[in-house]
């Protein structure tokens, strides 16, 4: 098993590759039962909506975005009149993010493609550093305290990311290897803990735990509407379950993760 903790040239190289594939619309061939697991994904929360509700207002923020990806949050934080410096590994995905947020060149988006543990940033630059599952994928020690560092005083990051203590979504990980890097892995608590000793406070918010139910829908159904929308309807009920059968949220799919610094 690969050591999350150190990532090699040849590495970040092969995430780079990967992902400059994923954004060419070039798609890994894959058997047919790995291609019928894959087609079992469940439908989940749009974590775009989620990480703008905890972010509130961002007018005139100066926010660093790590793992642009194809540039949707980056948009969404733009229209909301933010300043942001996005980043990713993928050169495809810098483009992609370009072409997207074109309008809001050079005044209000710069995109570059950088290594998220090398951040090329002066101290204390940003008022926000947010990332939809990005830390899953890198050195999560070197990471953090590169977000550390360019964080302000008082400055939040907030990230989304999967993780690592539902046995459905990790059975679907080990039977979908095609779909992902080698070294990507979920979250645990223990990761996160260890990230927290860099800040201040940490506030986890976990979800998407009846939401991978949605799967079993669609299983039955075949139809990718009963899929989503059974999925919104999970996703309702869950809020307030978890919030009172707090042991259970360790199996959520996803977590929310808030650092202040």
């Amino acid at each position: 098993m690969v050591n999350k903790n150190k990532r090699s040239r040849g590495q970040l190289t092969e995430e780079a590759n990967f992902h400059d594939r994923k954004f060419r619309g070039e798609r890994p061939f894959i058997g047919r039962f790995e291609r019928w697991i894959v087609s079992l994904y469940p439908a989940m929360p749009n974590p775009i909506d989620r990480l703008l509700t905890a972010l509130g207002q961002v007018d005139g923020k100066h926010i660093c975005e790590i793992g642009c990806g194809s540039g949707r949050l980056t948009r969404e934080l733009a229209i909301r009149r933010a300043y942001i410096s996005a980043l990713d590994i993928s050169a495809e995905a810098v483009r992609v993010t370009q072409g997207r947020n074109e309008e809001f060149l050079p005044k209000r988006v710069n995109v570059q493609q950088m290594d998220a543990c090398n951040l090329l940033y002066d101290d204390e630059s940003f008022d926000v550093v947010v990332g939809m599952g990005i830390l899953h994928h890198i050195n999560i020690s070197k990471a953090v305290e590169e977000i550390s560092r360019v964080l302000k005083p008082g400055g939040r990051a907030i990230f989304i990311e999967p993780l690592a203590h539902n046995i459905i979504s990790n059975i679907w990980r080990r039977l979908t290897p095609s779909i992902r890097t080698p070294d990507e892995h979920p979250l645990s608590y223990s990761d996160i803990s260890e990230m927290g000793k860099h800040f201040s406070s940490v506030k986890l918010r976990e979800y998407a735990l009846f939401t991978l139910l949605s799967s079993f829908v669609y299983l039955v159904s075949h139809s990718d509407k009963a899929r989503k929308s059974s999925a919104e309807h999970f996703a309702r009920l869950e809020t307030p379950f978890l919030r009172i059968c707090k042991p259970l949220r360790r199996y959520s799919g996803a977590i929310l993760i808030e650092f202040t610094k």
